[in-house]
């Protein structure tokens, strides 16, 4: 079986360990430590200000380096951030443990990366000896100097027990390579890795943005909704009055025998646009966020949709009390995104829409008695089902076979507590 990583390498037999690729993975690494160590110096002396940054550069290299002794790629212990937040880069970088550990483990690397540069000189020079004293012994008795006065002489029948020496060098420094570069791999995958408990708090963070980008956008919507229906509506409301009250002048001024035909006809046509405009406002208002999901919750604007549905719509949602905004807004959509969907593509004549709650889990089903073959990526629709569902942390799944019948299905968990305005709508 071959070994997942250099230390369970080291654990097999010396005659397999020798002849496997495992002493030369150990030496490439030192070797590349030891290129590491010579570059860090000069640029942490000329940049020490910014041996953070050099240290996120570092880590990153780390987790990927170690591979090469066989450990799998180690995940970040930053926050990921996204495309529009890249402004925050440095602030948010600063701040994080992950990013002074990676300095750390910069300082390490050039530590060790002498450390490194100066085994492998020692072994170059070790190997170099030896070639000497057999290249000496081979042409002819040959004096050597070892240091000070100590000198021995090598002739042609003396020289061959190097060999045996060089070759239980050769030995020596393999696992002397491996275990050094395993070591010292093991020591930066734990300073350049993340740590559970930022992972368990970025994750908190990612749930509790989410949520605050999601109770943001509804009261967005909300607001759109209120500035629409207290201005322009009403101007609308009052333009539609103006006109009536032009209509009277006109009524007037026919009974005193002038000609208001071309006037009437323009005033009919104003009054009639000035109509289509509050009835299309209407519908864009209750699109954004209709007034009647705020006021009295999930299950009056469910009722309050099916009056006005184009399709049949049958109701179950049992006795439901108010739930959080967010999960009130998604389930509603849900629905909306049904009917629509049913009334431009399909021939179902009827939806059936169950929601029940149960252990703090909303589940939403809506389904069509239609042909089916309903596909996610067709439209931006179901997919902003999906992420809206993803982004409160719960599950949309669609099941739509050829022949039908379309099933949308949506699962929200309950966290928010009801509040107090709420309680007292539902009592």
């Amino acid at each position: 079986m071959r070994p997942t990583t250099a230390w369970n390498a080291l654990m097999r037999p010396p005659w397999r360990f020798l002849v496997s690729s495992w002493p030369w993975r150990g030496l490439l690494y030192l070797l590349s430590s030891a290129l590491i160590g010579i570059v860090l110096l000069p640029l942490s002396v000329v940049t020490l200000l910014l041996l953070p940054l050099w240290g996120i550069v570092i880590g990153a290299l780390e987790r990927r380096r170690a591979r090469l002794l066989g450990f799998p790629r180690l995940a970040s212990g930053h926050v990921p951030l996204t495309r529009d937040q890249r402004h925050l880069w440095l602030a948010v970088r600063m701040n994080e443990g992950a990013t002074w550990r990676e300095t750390a483990a910069l300082l390490l690397d050039l530590v060790l990366g002498f450390v490194a540069l100066a085994v492998i000189s020692a072994e170059a020079v070790c190997f170099v000896v030896f070639a000497f004293i057999i290249g000496s012994g081979m042409n002819g008795p040959s004096s050597i100097k070892l240091f000070s006065d100590v000198t021995f002489t090598v002739r042609p029948d003396t020289w061959w027990p190097v060999i045996p020496l060089a070759f239980l060098a050769l030995v020596v420094f393999g696992y002397l390579n491996t275990l050094l570069a395993t070591g010292q791999a093991s020591l930066l995958r734990v300073l350049g890795g993340p740590r559970q408990r930022e992972l368990t708090r970025n994750v908190e963070r990612l749930v509790q943005s989410r949520a605050t980008l999601v109770a943001a956008f509804e009261t967005e919507r909300r607001r759109i909704e209120r500035d629409l229906h207290d201005g322009v509506q009403q101007e609308l409301v009052t333009l539609a009055a103006r006109l009536g009250m032009i209509s009277l002048e006109l009524d007037e001024l026919t009974s005193r025998g002038t000609d208001t035909v071309l006037a009437r006809g323009a005033l009919d046509v104003a009054q009639g646009q000035a109509e289509r405009a509050m009835a299309t406002l209407r519908n864009t208002v209750r699109g954004i966020h209709p007034a009647v999901l705020t006021d009295h919750g999930l299950r009056a604007a469910l009722e309050e949709l099916a009056d006005r549905a184009p399709v049949a719509l049958a109701l179950d949602v049992g006795g439901i009390e108010r739930l959080p905004t967010s999960v009130e807004t998604a389930t509603y959509y849900l629905v909306t995104e049904a009917i629509t969907n049913t009334a431009k593509h399909t021939d179902a004549t009827t939806l059936s829409v169950r929601i029940t709650v149960k252990d703090d889990v909303l589940t939403a089903m809506v389904s069509d008695n239609g042909r089916g073959g309903a596909e996610e990526n067709a439209g931006t629709g179901l997919r902003g089902l999906r992420e809206r569902a993803d982004t409160l942390g719960g599950t949309f799944t669609i099941i739509s076979p050829p022949g039908g019948p379309t099933s949308l299905r949506m699962t929200l968990p309950i966290f928010a507590e009801r509040s107090a305005p709420y309680a007292t709508a539902a009592r």
